[in-house]
């Protein structure tokens, strides 16, 4: 079949798909409708300054909000020409404070008694990210060519490729990355640039680099950068791009540059922070790259010049991000190129985490690789049919009128026996849980849709339903019991997409009913368990948010009872069952509005969600003073304007304390859009999932 090729040329908004989000987020967040808005309504950041297309009253009052910008911001109308084209735009000009806005933090589940802040920033710093791409975007690669070491860097800039042919379909079996990886091919872009070499790092491992590698030398040494992203000072920037003697003496004319552009928008970002970067967002990986290719050159060259060591010869140094593989065969070669490499970070004020260092030498493998092979071949000898086909005696007659081969099937799996091989393999290979659980679930993930798929196509009898309900169980049960250890976002992705393959047969109209509530019971008894385990406390367990959503496609029969509902979230009772909830616990944006999401328009629920609304307007009562700038309440603005689930009065209450008291704009601006950042109706469950599993990075 001959191979063809369709490239589309992306808009350069297309970095608010992919470059400005933590991967670590709701299955019901997305910037996709906050990208179509941008594009319809051309709104774009040029000069310091906020353009969009003319349009109505609401339009201009709705980006005020979106941007966060005073009311008393000057508008201007402009008509600009462009390739023969003459149209008339609006420019927002002032905004009281400057660009810095205050960014949402939120934690996720880091250790089993440890969190991590990711962040998101705020829409108006997501439309600088465009400007600043599209702008810098050849000098980004330019710099991300320096370093001798890197193994994850910016090659060059994405773009949609489709080819429609059987080569093609059958590459996108193959398990999806979270970036452009490049000589890869893919259905939808998942980064503004394609990175080279290894967009996950167990690529590495595998990799004909590392296989080289210890070949060539008897031992390897990986370390880290301390708390990297946190340490990283913005300023530093310049002084890898430009040298710091020059920065400092040539301060106001360094700020012009690319490196100061960066710079500043990484502070305004950040709430004018120049300690640290935001955690999370693919811009930031980038800023740091851009630091560290100074660090890695640095080092090459002076250990070359200073101590006739040579790179590839006497050493060999991988970089993936802020981790560092180093091969060599001479402990002074390795002490030498430690030396050197703390000297180099602490210019730009970073540091080794010596701790965490690890040698290994000959055989190169690591305790979690040697588990990780032991799982693999327990699970697929498993979680399988013992297939075999059978050929019916000769009964004479023409070919047409002959029995015809059928295919049997025999599945047995024992969840106890595979929880307690699961535990030996860990327990003997001194890995943990966390280690080995996004892998294990991926092999779950596969092998229960290859389960459902040779039970399709085998003959049936009368033992065969039972068997098959049995094997969901027994999948089901260890799946959970691995996962309940340690939940993480990227697990709770896999464990959703296990669930959905077993929901999605399961909800057909042939299964029988009785299998279907019998696996269908076993899966909300288990969530169940899990939301019990992991209720919502001082940090929102946006892992186990992930469950609530799974929880609500099993249909009407499966719904939370408000009390169980409110006790995860560690709402109370104010009194008597009419007195309506006390929201005693601070609830994130994330949770209010997957709890909304939940709870969709059920009576059930009527006086809990009175109660989140009436919390949700005490939000913006509070923070009155820096409503515009806080990312948080304004991407809760927007999504509370377009969920249908919400009072209109609540909404309207909202809009007043934003100064907007006109009711007709007050309506014009709530039918503005139908989505915002949340989508709350129609979301296709499986759909949803395939598109966060490729945009997993690390």
């Amino acid at each position: 079949m001959k191979r063809r090729k369709k490239r589309i040329k992306y808009k350069k908004e297309r970095a608010v798909l992919s470059d400005v989000l933590p991967y670590e987020l709701p299955l019901t967040f997305s910037n996709h409708h906050f990208y179509e808005f941008l594009i319809e309504n051309q709104v774009e950041f040029r000069g310091g300054e906020i353009f969009w297309k003319q349009g109505d009253e609401a339009l201009d009052a709705t980006i005020r909000l979106l941007v966060g910008a005073d009311r008393d911001g000057q508008v201007q109308a402009y008509q600009r020409t462009t390739l023969g084209v003459t149209v008339t735009e609006k420019c927002l000009k002032h905004f009281k404070g400057g660009f810095a806005s205050i960014p949402f933090g939120y934690k996720i589940r880091h250790k089993e008694d440890e969190f991590r802040e990711l962040t998101i920033c705020h829409p108006r710093s997501q439309l600088q990210l465009v400007n600043l791409y599209d702008s810098y975007k050849e000098l980004i690669l330019y710099y991300c060519r320096v370093s001798p070491f890197s193994i994850r860097r910016p090659s060059r800039i994405a773009r949609f490729v489709f080819r429609k042919d059987r080569a093609h379909y059958q590459t996108l079996q193959v398990e999806t990355s979270g970036v452009e990886e490049s000589g890869q091919e893919s259905e939808n872009l998942r980064s503004f640039f394609v990175y080279k070499d290894y967009s996950h790092i167990f690529k590495f491992y595998e990799s004909v680099k590392f296989h080289g590698c210890e070949k060539k030398y008897n031992r390897l040494l990986k370390l880290d950068i301390s708390k990297c992203f946190d340490s990283v000072y913005t300023h530093s920037l310049q002084w890898a791009l430009l040298g710091k003697g020059t920065v400092k003496e040539e301060r106001k004319k360094s700020n012009r540059t690319f490196g100061g552009r960066f710079d500043e928008f990484m502070r305004q970002a950040n709430y004018d922070e120049t300690n640290g970067i935001i955690i999370g967002p693919e811009f930031s990986r980038i800023f740091a790259e851009l630091i560290l290719q100074s660090v890695d050159r640095a080092v090459c060259v002076d250990m070359e010049r200073k101590h006739q060591v040579v790179h590839r010869k006497d050493y060999e140094v991988f970089r993936y991000i802020d981790d560092y593989f180093v091969f060599y065969n001479e402990e002074e070669v390795r002490d030498t190129f430690l030396q050197i490499l703390q000297v180099s970070l602490k210019d730009y004020k970073l540091y080794l985490n010596r701790a965490k260092a690890i040698n290994y030498e000959k055989p190169i493998i690591t305790n979690i690789s040697m588990a990780k092979h032991r799982i693999a071949k327990l699970l697929n000898e498993t979680l399988k049919y013992e297939l075999e086909t059978v050929s019916p005696e000769n009964s004479g007659g023409d070919s047409d009128s002959r029995p015809r081969d059928q295919k049997r099937g025999n599945i047995r799996v024992d969840s106890d026996d595979l929880i307690t091989q699961f535990k030996t393999i860990l327990k003997e290979s001194e890995v943990d849980y966390k280690d080995t659980l996004n892998f294990t679930l991926a092999i779950v993930e596969r092998m229960s849709a290859r389960i459902i798929k040779d039970y399709g196509s085998i003959s049936k009898a009368e033992t065969s339903e039972k068997q098959l309900c049995q094997a969901i169980l027994a999948v089901l049960d260890f799946t959970f019991f691995i996962y309940s250890v340690s939940p993480r976002v990227n697990t709770s992705i896999r464990l959703c997409r296990i669930l959905q393959v077993f929901m999605a047969f399961l909800k057909k109209a042939t299964t029988n009913k009785d299998l279907r509530h019998t696996v269908f019971n076993a899966i909300f008894e288990n969530i169940c368990f899990i939301l019990n385990k992991y209720r919502s406390s001082e940090h929102t367990p946006v892992e186990t948010l992930y469950l609530l959503i799974a929880l609500a496609e099993l249909g009407r029969d499966y719904w939370l009872d408000v009390e169980a509902l409110a006790s995860y979230f560690n709402i109370e009772r104010k009194g008597g069952r009419a007195r309506g909830f006390r929201v005693t616990s601070a609830l994130n944006y994330i949770s209010l509005v997957v709890l909304l999401f939940y709870m969709k328009e059920k009576k059930r629920y009527d006086t809990l969600r009175d109660s989140i609304e009436a919390t949700i307007k005490g939000r913006f009562r509070e923070k009155k003073a820096t409503l515009r700038r806080d990312t948080e309440l304004t991407l809760l603005l927007l999504d509370i304007l377009a969920c249908p689930y919400v009072k209109l009065q609540t909404k309207k209450e909202i809009l007043r304390i934003y100064g907007i008291k006109d009711e007709p704009l007050q309506e014009a601006i709530i039918a503005k859009r139908k989505y915002w950042f949340t989508k709350w109706t129609d979301l296709d469950f499986g759909e949803e999932l395939d598109a966060k599993q490729s945009q997993e990075v690390y």
